[in-house]
């Protein structure tokens, strides 16, 4: 005697009305806090709607050696950025490590820190005088 299977099949398993539930996540933290040094002046551009997205990278001593860092800073504090910040800066850099969708589709992961909060820890370097021509 033969039995049939009543479970559903891939095909028709996940449909919009049987949709599986989603799996419960338990809690979770993506905080990033990184000291370092700028290693050139960051760059400023401008999305197409206008909004302000400053990148840099900072260096900081790892356990072994020199680690390099990826920062994203937006809006607002992107624009802080790109005024006050300059190579050789010490700053202090939190935020979140951050995925992304290739135009590809493809998902990918990469070690960049979208920052949400930026501290200058050296002065900011004072610019000589201009000497005037007489």
């Amino acid at each position: 005697m033969a039995t049939t299977d009543t479970a559903p099949d891939a095909a028709t398993a996940a449909t919009a009305d049987t949709a599986p539930a989603p799996r419960p996540r338990g809690p979770s933290l993506n905080r990033v806090s990184l000291i370092g040094r700028l290693t050139k002046d960051p760059q400023l551009r401008y999305t197409p709607n206008g909004t302000a997205v400053a990148s840099f990278r900072i260096v900081n001593n790892g356990t072994d050696e020199l680690q390099f860092h990826n920062i994203i800073a937006w809006r607002g504090l992107a624009e802080i950025a790109a005024e006050h910040l300059s190579k050789g800066r010490l700053v202090y850099v939190g935020g979140r490590l951050h995925s992304w969708t290739g135009k590809d589709g493809v998902s990918r992961w990469e070690l960049e820190i979208i920052a949400d909060e930026i501290q200058f820890l050296t002065p900011k370097p004072s610019r000589a005088p201009v000497a005037e021509a007489a």
